[in-house]
């Protein structure tokens, strides 16, 4: 079978030959739509500003609907609830037009707060290092309209649900199947059992491990999300590979096809407006499978019962009949990109994912001339639609993009600068992500740099106390500088987060914003500055 690197390379040669050309006169098969969800309305003006952008560089096919939805006003309805508010806007737009579609929902809706230099531009216009061979360059939205491309011939209309920011690859050959098959179908990936632990896993029927040079389909009996390793043996969910090696198959991507999404549309009718999220993995697929004690489904019905749960059970009635068919890719890997730590290591040290995918360490990158006369180029790491200055050392561990660095930078290892303007000689403090961006105050306008440890818990909200910074507690910020004491920070919220904290001084420019950024997160590692203000 072909590698999965070469594989991918056509892969992306196929889509990089439609961008900025109109799929009706190419003969290829492509999306009928293509919707990205957003969590609010501001969110998806800015998603839309984005995409309007690259139709006009011809970075997208010109015939293909790309649009933005945004979830209802109110409470969170998580993934789960943004596709059904979706499918209730396509019907009402389209009638039953939509039925006889094959459309790909990608969910965006989130802030990327383990990830917050893509808060502002939404994970799916990440940019990535691939060079294509056509178009200006990639971003997640360009991989994701690549890289699903040879599944179309085999789904039906309907509707395919991926992340926006995972990665699959794969090698795979034609996919046998009876035509008209209803239900949802799911890719599945062979993995770990500690990778199952963090993902959905498929208990299938006839549990063998398939040859790693096939594509196979099997029934599923159930799905369990998260599982334990206990809870995986017990459940049946364990095979062996070639190497009589245990390992699981664990989720991605799904599609479903048009009578089930009338049966969410029906489910929709009758619960709306939603008060509970509800989880497009977590929720809808562990309800599906022949098995009739569905270890979450029981879980839900001895639990107490709260709104949440009795919503959920009742999704769990319009599901219970659909079948499940698992379609093993075993000749693949997933990738998730989504935490600091996942993006670097991805970008800059996964041999594995920079071969599949033909990484490289420059895209669209300028060198700036040295004065110094100095030609030994030190830069490693991967340099992203950016400047920077000809002396600068970056260690390999690192990335920079949309970034412009004037002036020789010494860039140590687990770094990565993101929209940040430099200009002087400056040695930044590695371990941290450094991200600019502009605000206003009412009328006055400024630009912030934030900066946090890639190990740092973002999202976490905890008792101001227990709170860390850059593996420092935030006791220690206040130790080094009036201007950061806890009170001023969080104000008067009880519990908190760094996400909430006001950490970080505003600036009239972007390069005294990004310097006194790099002075506070060196007082913090030094430990030094104490009474100094910024």
């Amino acid at each position: 079978m072909v590698e999965i690197g070469e594989y991918m390379r056509d892969v992306l040669a196929r889509y990089d030959s439609l961008r900025g050309q109109k799929i009706a006169n190419s003969g290829a098969e492509f999306w009928n739509l293509v919707i990205i969800s957003a969590g609010d309305e501001e969110q998806r003006r800015w998603f839309a500003a984005q995409l309007a952008l690259k139709a006009d560089m011809g970075d997208l096919p010109l015939d293909v609907p790309i649009t933005c939805i945004s979830d209802p006003e109110g409470s969170r309805i998580g993934s789960g609830g943004a596709t059904l508010n979706i499918l209730k806007i396509l019907s009402q737009k389209y009638k039953e037009e939509f039925f006889k579609w094959k459309i790909m929902i990608i969910h965006s809706g989130g802030h990327s707060k383990r990830l917050p230099s893509h808060s502002c531009s939404g994970k799916i216009f990440s940019p990535l290092p691939i060079l294509p061979t056509k178009g200006g360059p990639y971003q997640m939205l360009d991989l994701k309209l690549a890289i699903y491309l040879p599944f179309l011939s085999t789904m039906e209309p309907g509707i395919f649900i991926t992340a926006s920011d995972d990665i699959e690859v794969f090698s795979i050959n034609e996919i046998k199947r009876k035509r008209n098959s209803d239900g949802v179908t799911a890719l599945a990936h062979p993995s770990s059992l500690k990778i199952g632990t963090g993902h959905g896993v498929y208990v299938l029927d006839c549990q063998t491990s398939g040859s790693p040079s096939t594509t196979e389909i099997r029934a599923c009996q159930e799905v369990l999300q998260k599982p334990t390793v206990a809870l995986m043996k017990e459940r049946g969910a364990t095979v062996r590979d070639a190497k009589g090696i245990e390992q699981v198959y664990s989720d991605s991507a799904f599609w479903f096809t048009s009578s089930v999404s009338k049966k969410l549309l029906q489910f929709y009718s009758e619960v709306e407006p939603l008060q509970n999220e509800l989880c497009v993995y977590g929720d809808f697929l562990t309800f599906l499978g022949s098995k009739e004690d569905k270890y979450y489904v029981s879980q839900l019905q001895r639990a107490k019962q709260t709104r949440a749960n009795e919503l959920k059970l009742k999704l769990c009635s319009f599901l219970d009949q659909v079948p499940l068919d698992i379609l093993l890719l075993n000749r693949s890997k997933f990738y998730h990109l989504g935490t600091m730590q996942e993006y670097l290591n991805g970008l800059t040290n996964d041999e594995n994912l920079r071969t599949e995918l033909n990484l490289h360490s420059r895209v669209r990158c300028r060198l700036l001339s040295a004065e110094d006369g100095d030609t030994v180029d030190r830069i490693e790491g991967v340099i992203l639609n950016s400047a920077i200055h000809a002396s600068s050392i970056v260690h390999r561990n690192t990335v920079v993009e949309y970034s412009l660095i004037k002036g020789k930078v010494i860039m140590h290892p687990q770094t990565i600068l993101s929209s940040v303007v430099v200009d002087r000689t400056l040695d930044i403090p590695g371990g941290f992500l450094y991200h600019t961006v502009p605000i206003r105050d009412g009328k006055a306008e400024s630009f912030v740099t934030i900066a946090f440890g890639v190990e740092d818990d973002i999202k976490s909200s905890l008792d101001r106390n227990n709170l860390k910074f850059g593996g420092r507690s935030l006791g220690d910020l206040e130790n080094l500088s009036q201007y950061l004491s806890v009170e001023k920070i969080f104000q008067n919220r009880e519990e908190c987060s760094l996400w909430h904290g006001k950490i970080f001084p505003s600036s009239k420019s972007m390069e005294e914003s990004f310097l006194m950024t790099v002075n506070l997160v060196k007082m913090l590692i030094e430990g030094k500055g104490a009474g100094m203000e910024l």
